[in-house]
């Protein structure tokens, strides 16, 4: 049997959410309770099977039980579809105001951030799992209560269709920093491709691909696939299908170590007053490692589970090498609960300018057919961050690798803050040498 929405009138605007943000939720919602009924009762649910093999997202979807019965569950009850334009009746942005209120304010947050609308800040509707990334664009996945949110437009633009992972304490450089109004709100890097947000966000980005993944079938959640991609929604003609974010592993630390808060559990009660459906990852987060057949983390917290206030200290460490990845390992003094960090390998590091790497003592020194004008740290490619080393270098600042002969982009023998512009303008089709890019015949 399916479960049926509640009787109340789909499409009409709920109450305002009257709830404080990053305030752990302790106790599943009535409405919540209400939902998960016969066949869908949580005690059945869980006695499920979940995914046989985890290789692949793609293959964690394939025979099993679990993630079919919470597809059934959450497309059979989704009874109204919300639109994507507009401030309208029915748009997304006519319910904002409401499911993303703050406290019953007049005004709404702001995704990525505590920012509510009208502090002078332009909103874009931000589609949290990319719409490039997807078999929809602005109809039903894309148009979906649950997945699409407010944005501050500049951190929807630095957002982008990147994957969603960790930056900060990994890399140790090529990452830029974004801020509003004086708090750090996200990393991006441009070179990996990554995305990452404010701890105390990241769960709700976590339970928000969960739901895109399990309710609209998407397979390309912590894997590329260019094959198994779902057929197009009527509006789309192209899906990349880059993942979503960086693993599996990343995935459920996000969820686990943001806990759903009593905001989000609210807003999931509008959400489904709206559409008819819940995201069931806010209600039963557990149901995600069920998902992919994963032991759940000790002390985790739930609605249904108070949990352990984790106070995450450093445990090991075994640094990056030069070419070689190394990791840290945090673990809770209080319940003994591990994770495991990547530290991305560090590349060669010649402090001295004397040619030798400090870790290794190779030579630092490309080849002169390795080295393209414009490539000043040497990674093979120019892009931004090259503009940045030769900024940095006549500030006297310190760059890892820094290329003299790739730096002087206008080829007059001397590196200038022009060199830097030389590549900005390259990389914005602006005119420019023609040369960057190209291998330097000169060392």
């Amino acid at each position: 049997m399916i479960c049926s929405a509640p009787a109340l009138a789909l499409g009409e605007l709920p109450s305002k959410n009257t709830q404080p943000r990053h305030r752990v939720c302790t106790a599943l919602s009535e409405q919540a309770q209400a939902y998960y009924t016969d066949a869908y009762s949580y005690d059945n649910l869980k006695n499920l099977s979940g995914a046989k093999d985890v290789s692949t997202s793609l293959c964690a979807m394939q025979d099993n039980e679990l993630f079919s019965a919470l597809h059934e569950l959450m497309a059979n009850t989704h009874s109204y579809q919300t639109s994507y334009a507009g401030y309208k009746k029915g748009s997304l942005a006519y319910f904002w105001p409401y499911t993303d209120a703050v406290q019953s304010s007049d005004s709404y947050v702001m995704f990525y951030s505590n920012v509510m609308m009208g502090e002078g800040v332009m909103m874009n509707r931000e589609h949290i799992w990319p719409k490039s990334r997807a078999s929809f664009y602005q109809k039903n996945g894309g148009a979906d209560l649950h997945h699409l949110r407010p944005s501050v437009a500049s951190v929807n633009n630095a957002k982008s269709d990147h994957t969603f992972g960790y930056i900060s304490g990994t890399y140790s450089g090529g990452y830029q920093e974004g801020y509003l109004s004086d708090t750090l709100t996200y990393y991006v890097s441009q070179e990996n491709d990554l995305f990452e947000c404010k701890d105390d966000v990241k769960g709700d980005v976590a339970r928000i691909l969960l739901y895109v993944y399990c309710r609209w079938e998407q397979p390309n959640l912590y894997t590329a696939m260019s094959e198994g991609l779902p057929a197009f929604d009527v509006d789309d003609d192209k899906n990349s299908g880059k993942k979503a974010v960086e693993d599996l592993t990343v995935l459920l630390q996000w969820c686990a170590n943001d806990p759903v808060d009593t905001w989000e559990m609210e807003r999931n009660d509008l959400t489904q007053k709206v559409q008819g459906n819940r995201n069931v990852f806010i209600d039963y987060p557990e149901l995600a490692w069920q998902i992919f057949s994963q032991e759940l983390p000790i002390g985790m917290a739930t609605p249904t589970h108070i949990g352990c206030e984790h106070r995450y200290e450093e445990a090991a460490r075994q640094e990056a090498g030069c070419e070689t990845d190394g990791s840290f390992t945090l673990r809770c003094g209080k319940c003994g609960n591990e994770y495991q960090r990547k530290l991305a390998s560090l590349g060669h590091i010649d402090e001295n300018h004397n040619g030798l790497c400090d870790l290794c003592e190779e030579s630092t020194e490309p080849t002169e057919a390795q080295i393209l004008l414009g490539d000043v740290d040497g990674d093979t490619k120019v892009t931004v961050i090259d503009a940045t080393a030769v900024q940095k270098k006549l500030a006297n600042l310190p760059n890892r690798v820094f290329i003299e002969a790739a730096a002087d982009t206008d080829e007059d023998n001397v590196v200038t803050v022009l060199d830097a512009t030389f590549i900005q303008k390259w990389l914005a089709n602006l005119p420019s040498n023609e040369a960057i890019g190209k291998p330097v015949n000169r060392i």
